[in-house]
């Protein structure tokens, strides 16, 4: 079966405010100007919270009242490896006004020795699925997924888009991956609660901030909550001896 994720689709490019530099920064950096994201020494995505306020269940009192629900999240950046994130996890018996245990990184990097350059460019897609017929292994799916030739074609789309800096076509590559998870799931929803495709891209200026940076997308179904998590060690200030 294929998703109809459009009528409940959120394509964001995030854009966080703009981070003020002091005297001393200016002077430390002398001609180099302005920290970029070649400097920093930390990523991190992060799913904090997704809050279900209305299941798609019809409720027939003392009968039905609780969901199935499946969380599709994946996440991916521009240094050329395949996505970092691929998950499927259910939950069962979702009521509305309820909120689902899912507070993960989703994607995180820290310098090594194998990656000292960090990503210029991180996306994220995470939906939101109504199962028909209760949580299936989640896990014998994934690895049905991945022998799938229209999933490896779906992943080097994705992997090109972002390579290229294909922004216009990448929010349809990640759809296109997530319509193929939930479409190995089975007996699911046409159309998910909620899809949120998230990009933060540094020529937008989403890594000059440092800190913790909190992102809410909300409609009549679902409330998801991300937060990114910038770090640079040579901008953060030092504990005084």
């Amino acid at each position: 079966m294929s998703l109809n994720i459009k009528p409940t689709l959120y394509v964001d490019s995030m854009s966080l405010p703009s981070a003020p530099i002091s005297l001393a920064e200016v002077k430390s950096y002398g001609l180099v100007g302005i920290p970029t994201s070649n400097q920093l020494t930390g990523l991190e995505l992060r799913l904090a919270r997704v809050l279900i306020l209305d299941n798609k269940q019809a409720y027939i009192p003392w009968i039905v009242r609780y969901s199935d629900l499946y969380l599709l999240l994946s996440t991916v950046d521009n240094l050329g490896g395949n996505p970092q994130t691929i998950s499927i996890k259910g939950f069962a018996n979702v009521d509305d006004n309820e909120e689902l245990p899912v507070e993960r990184t989703a994607y995180y990097w820290e310098p090594t020795s194998e990656s000292l350059k960090p990503p210029s460019q991180i996306h994220l897609v995470a939906s939101i699925i109504k199962s028909n017929k209760g949580i299936r292994d989640t896990g014998a799916a994934l690895q049905k997924l991945q022998q799938d030739q229209s999933y490896m074609t779906v992943i080097q789309n994705v992997v090109k888009a972002v390579a290229t800096g294909g922004a216009s076509i990448l929010p349809d590559t990640l759809i296109a991956l997530t319509g193929l998870l939930g479409g190995i799931l089975g007996s699911v929803d046409d159309t998910p609660l909620i899809t949120q495709v998230m990009s933060f891209t540094g020529i937008n200026g989403d890594f000059d901030k440092l800190g913790r940076h909190t992102f809410l997308r909300k409609n009549r179904y679902a409330q998801v909550e991300t937060t990114l998590v910038v770090r640079d060690s040579n901008r953060e200030p030092q504990d005084s001896k």
